[in-house]
């Protein structure tokens, strides 16, 4: 805490900037609580991102409260599909200061209107691949996502495979490395988004704005 304060005086007398500090927490449902935590260098926003995961007509929640950087507060919503009924869409609303305690997010509403791309699709734990079907994109859904890596829930990591429709947002914002949220981690060690002419595509960025959504079909996963 002591060398926290200090980095924080440093900062301001040298004029680089303010100590930013966040609410961080995360879980299952709209709200959770944690403690106030000092941002780290180039993260300049307080944000809470609230996700809605269906997976064959059943819903959960997961909500993210941290650090991120002012791009991420500009991706907008994000949306994934990964065919058989399995949907992910994602709000984020960023906040500085005391205007956190009354900033809200909401969901989009799913837009289920065909936009002409098509892309491979399917979704897997405890394997290497899986078997992909060609799908219909709806809405901002333009781009393509090709992922792999492990995700774990307790002890036991498994095999992630995941194909689908993605927005731009989910692009702007794709990186591989590793993350936790919501007591579930996942390491993406293969991530990449393609057009429909197969071309690569989509600026490295910090992979947290993805991860509520991995949480959120594993949970699905071992619940169904």
């Amino acid at each position: 805490m002591e060398a926290s304060l200090v980095v924080c005086i440093l900062a301001a007398l040298l004029a680089t900037g303010s100590c930013l500090q966040c609410e961080v927490c995360e879980g299952q449902g709209t709200s959770c609580t944690g403690t106030m935590q000092t941002c780290p260098a180039g993260r300049d926003s307080c944000a809470i991102s609230l996700t809605v995961t269906t997976l064959a007509g059943m819903n959960t929640q997961s909500i993210h409260k941290g650090c991120v950087t002012s791009s991420q507060c500009r991706a907008g919503p994000l949306s994934m599909n990964f065919g058989q009924g399995m949907t992910t869409r994602t709000g984020i609303a960023c906040c500085v200061g005391d205007a956190c305690r009354t900033t809200t997010v909401t969901v989009p509403p799913a837009n289920i209107k065909p936009n002409g791309q098509r892309c491979p699709a399917c979704y897997v734990l405890n394997a290497g691949q899986c078997n992909e079907q060609t799908i219909e994109c709806t809405g901002n859904e333009t781009r393509c996502l090709d992922a792999a890596g492990t995700i774990t829930s307790g002890r036991n990591p498994v095999q992630m495979v995941m194909k689908g429709c993605v927005s731009q947002s989910i692009c702007d914002q794709l990186q591989v490395g590793s993350g936790t949220v919501a007591g579930i981690s996942a390491s993406l060690t293969m991530a990449k988004c393609t057009d429909t002419s197969g071309a690569a595509g989509g600026a490295a960025g910090p992979a947290g704005l993805l991860l509520p959504a991995l949480a959120g079909l594993l949970l699905l996963n071992l619940l169904s």
